[in-house]
């Protein structure tokens, strides 16, 4: 994985190595990336958020804990400002419609940008749509985490990461549109 090639412009005579060099003495080392699919670890609850809670506890199994950690949020536009006052240091980005949060988080990673910038991608949700994203992250240098539900993980989303975490299991909500 350290030897992969990262698409970069490397100025005439300076080699790989000297570029990352450079990169890490800017204070960019250990960054994290995380993105995290609202829905998907809300169990499919697109109306609200079950527990409050869940956003600290998501963000710890991520290990996102530095400022300089970058968490872009993904859900439906109903839940938008919810996810903000869950996420509140968030950059939170909506999409409509089956799998519009997957989309939209997909679509503002910037892979390269990333790569530079970030030592490791976060997948913040179980949905095989993140396999090509991880896979490609993966390509670029970058480590991969992925978190979620224990039985929501995707076979193609695993493979491609160095760290799996699961989510614990929602309690049951007996109020809730989880209720059994």
């Amino acid at each position: 994985m350290g030897n992969e090639c990262r698409f970069h412009i490397v100025p005439a005579g300076s080699s790989d190595s000297e570029i990352a060099g450079e990169r890490r003495q800017t204070g960019d080392a250990n960054r994290k990336i995380v993105i995290i699919d609202l829905e998907n670890m809300m169990f499919g609850d697109h109306a609200s958020p079950s527990r409050p809670d869940r956003s600290q506890e998501i963000l710890d199994l991520a290990e996102a804990r530095r400022p300089t950690d970058m968490v872009i949020v993904g859900c439906n536009p109903r839940l938008a400002f919810s996810a903000k006052s869950l996420f509140p240091n968030s950059q939170i980005v909506t999409g409509h419609g089956k799998d519009g949060a997957d989309r939209a988080l997909i679509d503002t990673l910037d892979l390269n940008h990333a790569a530079d910038r970030f030592d490791e991608l976060c997948i913040v949700s179980g949905d095989h749509a993140f396999a090509p994203i991880a896979h490609a992250a993966r390509q670029q240098g970058l480590r991969i985490r992925i978190v979620a539900p224990r039985f929501g993980m995707s076979t193609a989303l695993r493979v491609y990461a160095d760290t799996a975490v699961h989510l614990p299991e929602d309690p049951v909500n007996t109020e809730g549109p989880l209720a059994a």
